[in-house]
Formats: C-alpha cells, structure tokens, sequence
C-alpha cells in the first residue's frame, strides 16, 4: 500500500480550512508518526502533540483540532481487506471522545487509519466530531486512484 500520509493530511487541511495555527494529537508508534508529524510541520501546524497509545486522548482532545490514530506495525488500510478479516485492535470509544469533547466548540476531526477501525462508529455521531472510519479512506482512496487512471 502505498503511503497515504499526504492525501490524509491534504483532506484535514480541506476540511479545517487550514491547518496554519491549528492542533493535531498523532497516536500510535513514533516510526508511524513521522510521515505525519514532517507534513503537518510543513503546513505550520501549530502544536503536535505524540501519544504512542491513546491513554491520554481525553486529556488532549480539548487542545486539538485533529486526531489521527495510526496504527502499531506497517499494516496501513488495505482497499482489498474485508471488514470480516480484519482483527480487532484497541477501541477508543465514544464515550471516550465525548468524555474529551466536553465544552467543545470548535471542530474535531477524526482519522482512524488502523484497518481494524479502532475508533467506535459513534463518535462520529458527536456534535462537532467528524470521523473518517476506515472504510471512509479506502473509498476516497479508491475515488483518487480511479481518477488518476
């Protein structure tokens, strides 16, 4: 698979309308992160915070606009991998993301890029929460792919 990490970051920075001055939390392993953290810098980013596990995501939700959790090993989402043979991974739940969401005005999106979907469904459901589930990607993957062919 090639790496997604631009058009991941292309669409953050469509659908904030800028990441210039904004906050991004980057979770999983720091080889995983740095294609990211390197894009987003570019961009003038104003803060990354980097989490290798997802522990202190209500903690830091507050101060971000941006969250993507990447996964543990190099298994990035796969457009030929069914729902069905993916194992399951860690889940940080809804309940989680609103528990960090609190008082929350201003956006909050979301990028699971773990194949297994490690961010419940409904935290998409949250006011101000936007998630891009990993069916999400591999749709607007596809959708890029057929375009350049």
């Amino acid at each position: 698979m090639p790496d997604i990490a631009p058009e991941v970051v292309s669409i953050a920075d469509a659908c904030l309308g800028s990441l210039q001055g904004r906050s991004a939390l980057l979770i999983g392993p720091a080889k995983q992160r740095y294609p990211y953290l390197q894009l987003l810098r570019q961009l003038r980013i104003k803060i990354v915070y980097q989490e290798d596990t997802p522990v202190r995501v209500p903690q830091l939700l507050p101060y971000v606009q941006l969250m993507i959790n990447l996964p543990a090993d190099n298994s990035t989402i796969d457009a030929h991998t069914a729902p069905a043979d993916r194992v399951d991974s860690t889940l940080i739940t809804a309940a989680t993301i609103a528990k960090g969401c609190q008082g929350r005005r201003s956006p909050l999106l979301i990028f699971d890029l773990v194949s297994s979907g490690s961010v419940e469904e409904l935290a998409g459901l949250l006011p101000a929460v936007c998630l891009y589930t990993p069916e999400d990607i591999r749709t607007i993957l596809d959708k890029i792919e057929m375009k350049a062919s």
